[in-house]
């Protein structure tokens, strides 16, 4: 996303912010406003221009003006023969300057101004000055990966090709340049990269290998510019192209890029690690955040494990743009240069180098020029400072390393995303995006049950599981819609590239059914038939679980009118219909203990009885159970009161201004999306409830609610059941509303406002838990937080935990918009859940419509242990599923099927995926230790259901680090992969 005249007023302001804090400042005095001068300032210019007297140094004269004609601007020294004076004809308002050539200065030097007008005159100072750095600067030309917004998503690979021919072009056009002059590129993705390579004949591809070889290109290690939205999972899938373009074709990768977003998964610095990327270059856009960092930053970026990545925060991804690099005209990039270098003197900026990027041309998707060759060539003879070189990405960092790498300060923090909100932009498509997610870790895990029963790799079946994470990718790539979403929401281009975008979504949902039922086929023959239609349920964490099961019976497995039992075992499972079809129903039921890893199996046992329907539940506001009691308002349509029974604790704070569950329709004064302030936003709730009972369940208890609310239809615009698990300790807040188009800004909240004393709030962000505003890099995304799979409220004496499949933003302590808080810490236990919004000003989506459903799980107990939340939150957002078995014909069993595949027994270690290897070697093991504490594995408390030969330990790419080990150490939160070979 590209937005110059906003980054260019940021560039500005940060230089005119810096004049301001300098020390030597003139004050005002009593003549100055008779002159139309505010202020003056002098300082060193860092341009050392060459000329036939030898080097020269430059003072620049910044005045602050009320706007002036006629004035001469003179300078004195006492070591020089006579002033400097200058005559300027007109002096604009605002900060201006005035330059004046003198000689070399060796040392701290004291120089007076004197501004004569026709007014009069007036002396300011006297000033010292330092000797001006010298100063290199490494520009970086890449193009800006959009996948849309410029262009629609259909060209960008086919430019990017092309591109890539273009780079090769300059090189060779370049050669005889100065070193410094010859045209460097660097490939801020592998996507681009990993398809050239496949598709370019073998002149090219030598072409390509020679100039990387010769350090003219780099290949930078991230697929795509990626959002925070993305699982941990997803992320490691995202530098598999990394071991292509190494092995397959020699290209080394030591650097990574995250160009325009300001965020980055906290998992990245533990993946980096062990595939040899030692530098991320963080070019990112201000548009709608604030920056970390007052001025471009190094720093050691740890994981929660401590594993670390050298992070440049650069400025803006196209600041050499900024500078009119492209235009290949020193006399615009001249002033623009010189200001940007002053900014930094005057923050502090410890270094005399700096790292820069651009583009060929002023826009995002750019193809490559030599523009800048021309340009660098003709400044380096004219000045000695700054030396301009053109660079790939990881020069400068790595001097950085080897220059000030141990003095670098170290961030062992996450660095949340401000851009991930344009995600509620669409909340139907970030919904099916997530649950699809889970689908796969759950789809990969039936593949390893089948692998460690021996059963072949389905090679076919992993090639669409690849596609299904590349449609994953894509969506979770930071680039939404066309530039005209907002401006023009019923432009062509608008809905062209949104059809476009949102296909990733629906795609990556289709193939995954299809992916699943690959699965079940894989592993269902290892199943024996019994004696009447069962049910295998299916577990793919690492530790025995009881849960709800979702899945649909046709009606010649369970006739729809015959009474039944599931059993498990010989115990009947609670069941619940949930809708039904022409051939079958779709039934919920609770089962028990399902195997790591594994399944059992439950009997379906069929009466000739008629099937009785269940009598209705007499209406009340309340509900109660062996673990709560909760009420509910009927006027407001959400929860006063939530006792957990078990601790006697009131859960819910009845002082906050919006009760818990309770809808919040937002809108904004003005239609104003670029101004976010507090007080630009005005917010309502629900009207018109309606309370009943829900159908009676042996599963739950439920109350459901409708009213009308701002921005929906009218009739059951909106509706949410609450429901109370009579199986485990357990609420889910089942919403829906029916939307209707609305293209001014607006704005849905679900308040959970939390009643816990002395509690801190933690939720789990990509690969570790982070407390708000501790656990993050300041500058970071503080108004909103994107969750994975669960948020803990937690105190001494116990902890509430609660997430959602669907909607991943957050609110904490407050609605926050227009806050932009540096550093902050949540003052209150209160979660609003940001379900949609259409504040952005560009790139994402003007306007939802149509009905969206979407709920969340909560739980609350005396465990104040991560693994407690990990567990919870896991096992509600990865489902167990059910595959059914008709009746065997012939040689039925009779007795229950249970089967574990591997149990890591271990608390503290999560399982994020499992899959079988793809040249049949094993099964992949993506292991998280979650609480803070040293484990290790070995094939004594790996517990399987078959020999096993072997663990080795991999990176994330799947290249073998250490082979044949008997054990593997996991420092606190470390994460590792892991191969098992079987016997």
């Amino acid at each position: 996303m590209n937005a110059n005249k906003t980054v260019l007023a940021v560039v500005m302001s940060l230089v005119l912010t810096g004049w301001g804090n300098v020390e030597t400042r003139a004050q005002e005095q009593k003549t100055s406003s008779e002159l139309g001068i505010k202020s003056v300032n002098l300082v060193t210019s860092p341009l050392i221009p060459k000329t036939s007297n030898g080097d020269r140094h430059i003072l620049v004269v910044q005045i602050d003006s009320a706007g002036c004609s006629n004035l001469t601007v003179r300078l004195t020294c006492k070591t020089w023969s006579e002033p400097k004076s200058e005559t300027v004809a007109s002096l604009l308002k605002g900060n201006q300057i005035v330059s004046f050539e003198v000689p070399p200065l060796t040392s701290p030097t004291t120089v007076s101004v004197q501004i004569e007008t026709k007014n009069g005159s007036k002396s300011y100072g006297p000033f010292t000055v330092q000797p001006p750095k010298r100063w290199t600067i490494y520009l970086t030309q890449h193009t800006h990966t959009d996948i849309g917004y410029t262009r629609p998503q259909n060209v960008i690979l086919a430019d990017h090709l092309r591109f890539i021919d273009e780079v090769l072009d300059c090189c060779d056009v370049t050669d005889a340049y100065p070193d410094d002059a010859r045209f460097r590129w660097a490939c801020e993705g592998t996507w681009a990269v990993r398809e050239y390579l496949k598709t370019r004949p073998a002149s090219q591809i030598k072409r390509l290998k020679r100039r990387v070889d010769e350090g003219r290109i780099e290949v930078t290690g991230m697929m795509l510019n990626m959002s925070e939205i993305a699982t941990e999972s997803t992320l490691a899938a995202s530098l598999r192209p990394v071991r292509i373009i190494e092995d397959e074709f020699g290209l080394p990768i030591c650097s990574a890029m995250q160009a325009d977003v300001n965020g980055a998964g906290w998992c990245l610095p533990d993946y980096f690690s062990d595939i040899g990327i030692r530098y991320l270059i963080m070019g990112i856009n201000q548009t709608r955040s604030i920056l970390p960092f007052d001025k471009p930053t190094t720093f050691w970026w740890e994981s929660p494990s401590g594993k670390r990545v050298l992070a440049f925060r650069a400025d803006h991804y196209m600041t050499g743009n900024i500078w009119q690099i492209h235009t290949g005209k020193m006399e615009r990039s001249r002033p623009k240069i010189e200001e940007y270098l002053l900014g930094l003197e005057q923050r502090s900026y410890p270094y005399d180098r700096i790292g820069v990027q651009f583009s060929g041309f002023s826009t995002d998707n750019s193809s490559p020029t030599t523009i800048a060759c021309d340009l660098v060539k003709t400044w380096n003879e004219k000045f000695v400072s700054p030396y301009l070189r053109l660079s790939t990405v990881h020069e400068f960092p790595a001097w950085i390393e080897k220059n000030h790498g141990r003095e670098l300060p170290v961030h062992r923090q996450a660095w949340p995303d401000w851009w991930t909100d344009g995600f509620g932009s669409a909340a139907r498509e970030t919904a099916v995006a997530r649950e699809a997610e889970s689908a796969m870790q759950v789809n990969y895990g039936l593949l390893a049950i089948a692998s460690m029963l021996r059963s072949p790799v389905n090679l076919y079946s992993l090639q669409r599981a690849g596609g299904i994470q590349e449609d994953l990718l894509f969506y979770h790539e930071h680039t939404y819609g066309a530039s005209s979403s907002i401006s023009d929401p019923l432009a062509e281009r608008t809905h062209n590239q949104w059809g476009q975008k949102s296909s990733f979504a629906w795609t990556a949902v289709k193939n995954t059914g299809v992916f699943r039922e690959e699965a079940f086929g894989q592993v269902q023959e290892f199943v024996s038939h019994a004696d009447v239609p069962t049910l295998v349920i299916f577990n793919t964490l690492n530790w025995s679980r009881s849960g709800l099961v979702h899945t649909f019976i046709d009606h010649k497995m369970l006739p729809r009118d015959k009474e039944f039992r599931i059993l498990d075992g010989d115990k009947p499972v609670p069941v619940q219909e949930s809708g039904n079809w022409g051939d079958g129903t779709y039934w919920q039921f609770w089962v028990n203990n399902v195997p790591a890893l594994g399944y059992k199996t439950l009997r379906i046992e069929i009466s000739d009885k008629p099937r009785t329907k269940q009598k209705p539940v007499a209406s009340s506001p309340t509900l109660e159970n062996a673990y709560y009691k909760l009420t509910v308002d009927g006027k407001r349509g959400a929860v006063t009161s939530l006792v957990d029974k078990e601790t006697g604790v009131e859960l819910v704070d009845s002082t906050c201004e919006w009760i818990f569950g309770q809808c919040i329709y937002e809108t904004v004064k003005e239609n104003n999306r670029r101004e976010m302030k507090p007080d630009l936003y005005m917010r309502t709730t629900v009207t018109n409830v309606s309370i009943q009972s829900g159908s009676p369940s042996p599963i739950w208890q439920s109350l459901l609610v409708s009213a009308d609310v701002a921005g929906c239809i009218t009739t059951k615009g909106f509706r949410v059941e609450i429901r109370m698990f009579e199986t485990e300790k357990r609420i889910e807040f089942h919403y829906a509303m029916r939307k209707l188009p609305v293209t001014t800004p607006e704005s849905v909240y679900i308040a959970f406002p939390f009643k816990s004393q002395n509690s801190k709030m933690l939720y789990e962000a990509q690969g570790g838990c982070v407390e708000p505003g501790v656990d993050q890099i300041p500058g970071s995304s503080s108004d909103w937080l994107t969750l994975q799979s669960f948020l803990s409220v937690r105190n001494p004496d116990g902890q509430i935990v609660i997430g959602s499949d669907q909607i991943p933003l957050a609110q904490l302590g407050d609605i926050n918009l227009g806050k932009w808080l540096r550093e902050w810490r949540v003052e209150k236990p209160y979660f609003y859940s940001w379900v949609m919004n259409n504040y952005w000003f560009t790139n994402f989506r003007a306007d939802q419509e149509g009905e969206f459903k979407w709920s969340y799980y909560l739980t609350s107990g005396k465990d104040t242990s991560r693994m407690f939340a990990t567990r919870f939150g896991w096992g509600s957002r990865v489902p167990l599923v059910a595959r059914v078995i008709p009746p065997a014909r012939n040689n039925p069993v009779r007795e229950q099927q249970t089967f574990s595949a591997i149990n890591v027994e271990l608390p503290n270690i999560l399982l994020v995926e499992s899959r079988p290897m793809a040249n049949g070697e094993g099964i992949f093991l993506h292991l998280r230790e979650i609480e803070g504490k040293s484990a290790s594995i070995n094939l004594k408390n790996m517990v399987a259901a078959v020999p096993l030969r072997k663990m080795d330990e991999l990176n994330v790419v799947e290249q073998p680090l250490h082979k044949g080990l008997k054990s593997i150490e996991f420092k606190p939160y470390e994460v590792k992969f892991i191969r098992v070979s079987l016997r």
